[in-house]
């Protein structure tokens, strides 16, 4: 039975963390006021594809600040902008053989939290499962499909114990040599329709629909790949996410555009598909902040170290920042598409 503290618990750390709890292990939730204190009176309800719900109640959930440990694993699932308050929250804690899993999209957390507490106390973790929330307390598993990847920053591989445990309590896992590789692989799936979304205030089926907005899709993913292997990494197999094969297909200059779109058509309606991505739910919400940066910009910002243009990721990160700071008019870019294609020719 692991003692395990979930950091930032929204939908992945409710989720993840239920699960856990429902199979015997001891799950401490930290999140906001109002689902901590529906869960503790309520519990939380898991709903799976085909199956009985599964009510759970988590040892702890509290918004208070945190005390206590030590802690086998913390889970940290806040978003990217708020992982140097996470951690500098984290520091209060004892942290004697506890290992922090970041649970997170987006590059550069991992090298946050390592700079902070030692990278042999880090595991970098991606998640595939596709959820929702249709009411407070409520998970709800959109497609059983999908699952976790874990991967040690050092040597030690404390996150064999992790997987074993997630394994056992029903969520597929896969442990991975290199964390890079993984996480660079998940991002390479969370671009795929979130930042164009965003700007353009159309669904993923409208964007991919289009086939100039599709062509920019696949230039944004090239660069991606294009970036990658100029630092030496490979795309790797996610769970129920072949982005090996997606990697390779973007990259094939030979196959014409049509051909491409066509192959890629049903991957990019299957991984989205009507439901509106993160950066435009943060766009839409009037959120002060927003996870490009550490998203399209992560890219922009290793390839200008490894000296591959970026152009239309540039574009896409300078576009939203602009909107999410209010340097720009969401109304001059919503449904105006020819902006955006004109913004990534550089025109």
């Amino acid at each position: 039975m692991l003692n395990i503290l979930v950091m930032g618990a929204g939908a992945i750390g409710c989720f993840v963390g239920g699960t856990l709890a429902a199979n015997g292990h001891n799950v401490t939730l930290v999140g906001r006021p109002a689902l901590m204190d529906h869960i503790a009176g309520h519990g939380l309800s898991i709903l799976w594809p085909g199956k009985a719900a599964q009510q759970t109640f988590p040892q702890t959930a509290t918004a208070v600040p945190l005390t206590g440990g030590p802690y086998d694993f913390i889970l940290l699932t806040v978003k990217s902008p708020a992982t140097a308050a996470a951690a500098q929250e984290l520091s209060a804690l004892r942290l004697d053989g506890t290992s922090i899993v970041s649970l997170q999209n987006g590059l550069g957390n991992e090298e946050l939290l390592a700079e902070k507490f030692g990278p042999e106390r880090i595991v970098a973790g991606t998640i595939t499962i596709p959820i929702e929330v249709p009411d407070v307390g409520t998970i709800r598993v959109s497609k059983d499909k999908g699952g976790l990847g874990l991967a040690s920053l050092r040597a030690g591989r404390p996150e064999e114990l992790l997987a074993d445990a997630l394994n056992a309590s029903g969520l597929a896992t896969l442990t991975y040599p290199d964390y890079r590789a993984m996480k660079w692989s998940k991002l390479l799936l969370n671009i795929v329709n979130n930042a164009s979304s965003a700007i353009l205030n159309q669904r993923p089926t409208e964007i991919i629909s289009q086939p100039e907005l599709f062509n920019l899709e696949i230039a944004a993913l090239r660069e991606g790949v294009a970036v990658m292997q100029a630092q030496g990494i490979s795309a790797v197999k996610l769970p129920g996410y072949p982005v090996q094969w997606l990697a390779r297909l973007v990259s094939a200059r030979w196959l014409p555009p049509p051909a491409q779109r066509a192959i890629l058509r049903p991957f990019m309606r299957s991984g989205r598909g009507t439901k509106m991505p993160s950066l435009h739910i943060d766009l839409a919400s009037g959120r002060s902040s927003s996870e490009i940066e550490a998203l399209n910009g992560a890219i922009v910002a290793a390839g200008r170290q490894v000296g591959v243009p970026t152009p239309v990721n540039r574009a896409l990160t300078n576009i939203l920042s602009g909107l999410i700071a209010g340097q720009l008019d969401w109304a001059d870019y919503q449904h105006h598409p020819e902006k955006l294609l004109q913004a990534a020719a550089g025109r």
